[in-house]
């Protein structure tokens, strides 16, 4: 073939344009075929030709395809591929998956891994174009992978044609008068060098047939500015400046082209810094069908056991909001979480009255039965794909799945996720032609399919001709720019590493024939893919990182350049801290303007005053480290009067909760913010449930004795009990664990059953299992009130444990505790154990509200547990222990009402608040903070031993 080679692509266009001219001077009429190595370049091929010919009147005859378009057109109407389809990828891996499943050989141990098939499935694309080779000389593993790679071809039978039967077929097509008068000129544009031999034969064939060739190389040397930058995010900034410039000088974006070495990460950096400073883009997405929420989502509901569904997995996928229910209206994600974590139950005790609070239970019950019907649903879809008998109900299912589970949310949802479901949709109707060769689907592989036609799917971004150019080294060839930007130039990334294919290794590519491209050679065609990249702009720069801040490491220039000098930018930090920007250019993004305007300003006192966004940040950073008590530290003084509702009923353990954190206290009861705990994660029963456990059976053992009649009896305790066991039980937990804590919980009972006994020798009987107040429901009693000196009245709302009564009239309220009594025995010499403590006192208030006329009234926590020592601390509710309730809540409830919320960092011994944002920092504000003259009327409380 006759080979032109140019220094750049617009001298190459113009020695193609001339070429045209000549082969249609007799005819202007006549074919011309353009090879070219990309669908864009060909866009570029005919603009410029349509610019140029003629005179600028325009072309005719003339089209640039790529080489398998071209293989494609010539073979469209050959007889020898009547009634055959393109092989699709997904049946060459199912067919390779049954070999090895009917035979496996050699990977008999990792035949079920989707990694094998996979692995061999692409090594046989290349064995597709070797014509026969020598097995006796051919390594063991090479015979397994051919004899896999001959009996998937059998299974694949003749209705499927390779890539290398369509080269092979349109080369024999281009000894053919026919097609050769309908191609007219052929002329290969920048071909370049074909990764797969059946490609590089059919170019062979072409070049035979007479096809002309023109080419372009570029030089790192003059005319190429080559830039170093810190990392890749400096170098991505530095780049978008100088677009923004030339966009300002009136070069057209469509002729302005950014192309890098690794699509990580300059890809995604790529699309947000241009995003950032509103430039159109056009190019290959950053993010793939693979990173979106709804294949995530999708391919993660495939892993899951419809018998066992992990609800994790459930509310992780409807928390990237990719479920769409359409047989009902799904709760949100947060609320799907708070009701996994905490069911409603019957007795549940909310805040506010009775009225809402039975309305909150029943909508909190309704979203919990429709979470729970969706979760149904769903697994019963779920069973219906993974027991599929054939890929044609497995592909129904899957569609199915995604039209009743994923669709759309409204009729205007973004076109990207429209997209997105399309393909899925496609990819999953593709896997019902798995049936013809004769593969059993399985969940596995079910799934490793999905996966696959997922990661092959790519995704595009913009409109040819609209915006700036971006894309790989690969797509910078051919191309027609004006000012080109090449990207990560450093070793590592180009050349990048290229390993050898250890099922296909070089050794026995040579032994084999077939032209299999070789690492040496394919190093070969990279380097020659970067210096036609490099010849796509009239304008060259190439930037190189010195580093990766991401890995730790340094990055050399690469070894292709050979310019001498390089400029070395500074980093975007060094402008800042220097006071002078980064780079001359022009900053694209609206936070470079406004430091520039700063760094610039001929009064920089007052410019940056004027910006509010870093006098916010200004703001917390100083307040945070000096100890300021602002808005930034708690301080809610302007909204105060408005955070706490006076008509609404308090929990004693809302005043704890204050005294433990204020701002915990802000988060979790103004905010509604919770902590997701998730039981399914434990190996055993939690503190908290254990509580809830042995509650609910002394509830349940009193009720039988003051409300049916039933005598005291050890056996009905043990048979209450062994059913709650029953109830709590969790799959998750260690069995022998559970099995001792059964027992030990069992000892507990009986203790608290003996104790029980001597009360009763005492004169003590039950009164009420439990008895709630707050709650303006007709089974509990109205809240009790509390008023204070300034005239402000508290109403209180709780719900006691049991109640009993001694024959001499006294009336004691008995709190359960199931843990240690330590933090408790301050009470013993405080009745709020100096403002810490306020259960005791406010169910003794209302205890009085149930004894005769000046009758004792007595509170008391009980700690029935072996590790509690079954010890009793309380006291008589007498009126001072009244007024230490009225001036320490008093105290509390003003903090309330005038927005006082400082973060107190709570302990760090399980998991709060303190701990998810960070104990040791929050213990360092807190001790610049706690001082402020603002706390000072609550320091007595807030200083208090927790």
């Amino acid at each position: 073939m006759t080979c032109s080679t140019f220094p750049s692509v617009s001298d190459a266009l113009a020695e193609l344009a001339a070429m045209i001219s000549r082969a249609q001077a007799a005819d202007p009429l006549a074919p011309v075929t353009v090879l070219v190595p990309s669908h864009a370049s060909g866009l570029d091929v005919t603009r410029f030709l349509g610019r140029t010919l003629n005179a600028g009147a325009g072309s005719a005859g003339i089209k640039a395809v790529t080489l398998k378009d071209l293989a494609t057109e010539l073979i469209a109407d050959d007889p020898a591929l009547a009634g055959k389809r393109p092989l699709l990828p997904v049946l060459r891996l199912g067919a390779v998956s049954k070999v090895l499943i009917d035979n496996p050989g050699l990977f008999k141990d990792v035949a079920e891994q989707p990694a094998t098939a996979r692995a061999i499935a692409k090594t046989a694309e290349l064995l597709d174009a070797v014509p026969g080779p020598s097995a006796p000389a051919l390594p063991k593993l090479m015979h397994e992978v051919l004899r896999i790679h001959g009996k998937a071809t059998e299974v694949l039978g003749p209705r499927w044609y390779t890539d290398h039967e369509a080269f092979t077929l349109a080369g024999r097509k281009l000894g053919t008068q026919a097609a050769m008068r309908r191609l007219g000129t052929v002329i290969g544009f920048m071909p370049g060098t074909e990764a797969h031999p059946s490609d590089s034969s059919f170019r062979r064939s072409l070049e035979e047939a007479g096809m002309l060739g023109v080419t372009a190389s570029g030089t790192g040397d003059e005319g190429t500015i080559l830039m170093t930058a810190s990392d890749a995010d400096d170098e991505v900034r530095a780049v978008v400046r100088l677009v923004v410039e030339r966009l300002a000088a009136g070069t057209p974006g469509h002729r302005i082209g950014i192309f890098h070495s690794a699509s990580q990460p300059y890809a995604a950096l790529l699309t947000q810094r241009l995003g950032q400073a509103g430039i159109t883009f056009v190019g290959p997405a950053a993010h793939r069908l693979t990173d979106s929420p709804i294949a995530r989502g999708l391919l993660q509901l495939l892993t899951l056991d419809p018998q066992a569904p992990d609800m994790r997995a459930i509310l992780n996928i409807h928390a990237e909001g990719t479920f769409v229910w359409q047989a009902g209206k799904l709760p949100s994600s947060a609320v799907c979480e708070r009701l996994h974590a905490s069911p409603p139950v019957e007795d549940d005790a909310d805040e506010g009255t009775g009225e809402t609070v039975s309305a909150t239970r029943d909508s909190q019950r309704e979203q919990l039965g429709t979470l729970r019907s969706f979760v149904a649903d769903l697994v019963s879809r779920l069973g219906e794909i993974q027991t599929a008998a054939t890929w044609s109900e497995a592909s129904a299912g899957l569609v199915r799945l995604l039209e009743g589970f994923m669709g759309p949310r409204t009729t205007t949802e973004r076109p990207e996720k429209a997209a997105a479901r399309d393909a899925l949709a496609q990819i999953a109707r593709d896997l019902s032609h798995l049936d013809l060769v004769g593969l059993p689907p399985t969940p596995s592989l079910i799934r490793s399919a999905m996966e696959d036609g997922i990661a092959a799917k790519g995704g595009w971004t913009g409109k040819s001709g609209t915006g700036v150019v971006i894309g790989s080294y690969a797509d910078a060839v051919a191309r027609d720019l004006d000012s080109l930007f090449l990207l990560g130039a450093a070793e590592g990334l180009a050349p990048a590493r290229i390993r050898e294919n250890p099922l296909l290794p070089d050794s026995v590519r040579t032994m084999m024939g077939g032209n299999l491209p070789t690492v040496e050679q394919r190093a070969e065609a990279s380097r020659e893919q970067f210096f036609a990249a490099l010849a796509a702009g009239s304008e060259r720069i190439i930037t190189c990182p010195r580093g990766d801040l991401r890995g730790s490491g340094s990055y050399q220039i690469s070894r292709w350049i050979t310019a001498k000098s390089y400029k070395e930018l500074h980093s975007f930090a060094h402008g800042i801290e220097n006071g002078a920007p980064a780079s001359a250019a022009l900053p694209p993004t609206a936070q470079e303007w406004r430091l520039r305007h700063i760094l610039s300003a001929e009064d920089r006192s007052a410019a940056f005053r004027m910006d509010a966004a870093l006098q916010r940040a200004l703001d917390v950073t100083r307040d945070r480290r000096d100890g300021i008590f602002s808005r930034f530290n708690g301080n809610l003084g302007a909204h105060a009067g408005t955070i706490v509702d006076s008509e609404r009923a308090l929990s004693p353990t809302r005043l704890e909760d204050w005294v433990t954190s204020p701002f915990s206290y802000f988060l979790k009861h103004v905010l509604k913010v919770s902590i997701l705990e998730d039981v399914e994660l434990e190996v055993q029963i939690s503190p908290q449930q254990r509580g809830i456990l042995v509650h609910q059976v002394l509830e349940d053992y009193v009720r039988s004795i003051t409300k049916d009649g039933l005598p005291p009896s050890s056996s009905r305790l043990t048979e209450l009990a062994t059913a709650a066991f029953a109830e709590f039980a969790n799959p998750a937990w260690l069995r022998h664990i559970w099995e001792r804590n059964q027992a030990m919980i069992r000892q507990d009972l009986e203790r608290v059953l003996a104790d029980d006994d001597a009360r009763s020798a005492e004169g003590w009987s039950y009164l009420a299992e439990e008895a709630s107040f707050g709650p303006e429901d007709t089974d509990s009693y109205p809240p009790v009130e509390l008023t204070f000196d300034d005239g402000t009245v508290v109403r209180f709302r709780g719900k006691v444990d049991r109640i009993d009564r001694n024959v001499d009239g006294t009336v004691k309220v008995i709190d359960y505790k199931t843990g240690k009594a330590d933090k408790f025995k301050p009470l013993n010499n405080h009745p709020t154990a100096d403002g810490t403590r306020y259960q005791l006192p406010v169910y003794g208030l209302f205890a009085r509200t149930l004894a005769a006329p000046h009758s004792p009234v007595a509170a008391e926590y009980w700690f029935i547990s072996k590790a509690g020592g079954f010890a009793k601390i309380g006291y008589d509710v007498t009126d001072d222990v009244i007024e230490q309730l009225r001036a320490d809540a008093g105290l509390i409830m003003s903090a309330l009402r005038n927005g006082i919320f400082p973060p107190r960092p709570e302990s760090d011994r399980y998991v709060n608040f303190t701990t998810m944002m960070g104990a040791q920092e929050l213990g360092l504000r807190w001790l610049k903070l706690q001082n402020a003259h603002e706390l000072q009327p609550y320091a007595q409380l807030l200083k208090a031993e927790k």
